[in-house]
């Protein structure tokens, strides 16, 4: 019937609809993986310009990552190009196309329905007046009869109106048996176009199943590809990642961006007028010149080392306690040797005494800048420079230049380096016996005067005029 037609056609109306959301969503999906796709290419195509130049493996595994997310944003550029012009495209056509086919029959369905409810109206009305008409001739034919009983009526009259009656009920009967006709043949077209209309429907309906089931595989085909294609590109970037070898790029830097020639470090040494043997200068004057700087290198020795006993004894303390000095300072009192070396052979050769021997020698170079000035380099091979050790020792204490010079007692001790400052005095609370020469032996009680904490557990201070380092573990601070 027309309520089940109707049912039917809401039914695929729903269906039409959902097809066409499915549609719109994927247009949408499609859009977002364009997007993702869009920006996963930016992204790889910077870390592919970081990466451009670089060297070893490890950039080579970088490399590797742009590369990866390259072939992801081509995948996903894929999925959506495939998802637009396989499915949403297609589907919305194929939407479009059944409602176009739909509408031919719903309309024809419609028009056969308003032709039966115009003839069943039709019939109703003819029916209607065909038993208004068969009341009034019967009405009729009882006042003929009882004319013709003699009740005082006009038989003549009576029978002349009822012979009129009756010509309307026959007009009446055959218009209401040619409605019935007709409503019937409009309700038996109207049934046919239904029944039709509802197969053409269904057929319909069915073809879009199909198509929607078809285009779900599609979906699932498409989207099915990127977990086999991501295994295969991580797989191919987890051999990349695993032959990263940190050691070999190392080497390959080296090579490739190292020096074609080894580095030799270089230090500038002091250069005093009184070495030039060009300059007319008196032999005396000369040697105590040459002292002098002798006086200032020691000084700063010293100081780098702050020991008390001198030079020689530090560098002991050095190599048997690296903890007491930092590089820089040990670096630091090295140079200062070095440049005492030098001084102190021009020294020697005025003095005609033998030059004292060190590892060095060999590789200070002397030479003079346009304005004639003596320019001394040391220039250490590398394997030499990384050792670290100088083998040369002054051959004089400090105080044997200041006893052969005529000079203030403190000219420099005193004004350039001055006596250090007590920061705080501490209290023996174990004995300590020294272990170097450059340590102090302290016994519970003890008040020392502190002048610097060192670093590393040790403080450098003065105990009954004695000069050296304890551990500060041994004391507390009053």
């Amino acid at each position: 019937g027309y309520d089940g037609f109707e049912e039917l056609r809401k039914f695929i109306k729903q269906g039409s609809e959902f097809s066409k959301e499915i549609s719109v969503i994927l247009q949408e999906r499609s859009e977002a993986e364009l997007t993702y796709s869009k920006s996963l290419s930016k992204i790889a195509a910077k870390l592919l310009k970081v990466c451009a130049g670089g060297i070893g493996t490890l950039s080579e595994g970088w490399k590797s990552v742009g590369t990866v997310m390259e072939q992801e944003a081509d995948l996903h550029k894929n999925l959506s190009i495939g998802f637009v012009e396989d499915i949403s495209k297609p589907l919305k056509t194929f939407v479009e196309a059944q409602i176009k086919a739909r509408k031919p029959l719903e309309a024809a369905v419609d028009k056969s329905y308003k032709n039966l409810m115009d003839r069943r109206a039709e019939e109703f009305k003819c029916k209607k007046h065909a038993y208004s008409c068969c009341r009034d001739y019967e009405k009729a034919e009882a006042s003929v009869s009882e004319a013709k009983l003699g009740k005082g009526k006009d038989v003549g009259k009576v029978e002349k109106k009822s012979k009129q009656l009756l010509a309307l009920l026959k007009k009446a009967d055959k218009e209401y048996t040619d409605a019935c006709y007709k409503a019937e043949f409009a309700r038996q077209d109207w049934d046919l176009i239904v029944a039709k209309a509802s197969l053409s429907m269904q057929e319909l309906e069915e073809e879009r199943l199909r198509t929607m089931q078809d285009y779900l595989n599609k979906y699932n085909s498409h989207v099915s590809v990127l977990p086999s294609k991501l295994s295969q590109y991580f797989d191919s970037l987890g051999g990349v990642v695993k032959a990263v070898d940190i050691q070999q790029d190392l080497k390959t830097i080296v090579q490739e961006k190292g020096m074609k020639e080894a580095h030799r470090p270089e230090q500038i040494l002091v250069d005093s007028y009184a070495e030039d043997s060009q300059v007319t200068m008196d032999n005396e004057r000369r040697k105590d010149a040459l002292k002098n700087y002798l006086i200032h290198l020691h000084q700063y020795i010293e100081k780098e080392r702050k020991g008390k006993e001198g030079v020689q004894k530090l560098v002991e303390v050095y190599k048997n306690k690296p903890s007491f000095a930092d590089a820089d300072a040990q670096e630091e009192t090295r140079q200062s040797c070095n440049s005492h070396y030098k001084i102190n052979g021009s020294l020697c050769r005025i003095e005609g005494k033998t030059i004292p021997a060190s590892t060095f020698s060999q590789y200070i170079e002397t030479l003079r800048d346009k304005q004639n000035l003596l320019v001394s380099t040391l220039r250490l091979p590398m394997n030499i420079a990384l050792e670290g050790s100088n083998d040369y020792l002054p051959s004089h204490p400090a105080n044997d230049y200041y006893q052969e010079l005529n000079l203030p007692e403190d000219e420099f001790i005193d004004e350039e380096f001055p006596s250090p400052t007590v920061i705080g005095h501490c209290k023996a609370l174990y004995d300590y016996d020294a272990a170097q020469a450059d340590e102090l032996s302290i016994r519970i009680g003890d008040v020392i005067s502190i002048y610097e904490k060192i670093g590393d557990g040790w403080w450098e201070g003065e105990l009954h005029g004695v000069r050296g380092i304890f551990p500060s573990t041994y004391v507390e601070e009053c």
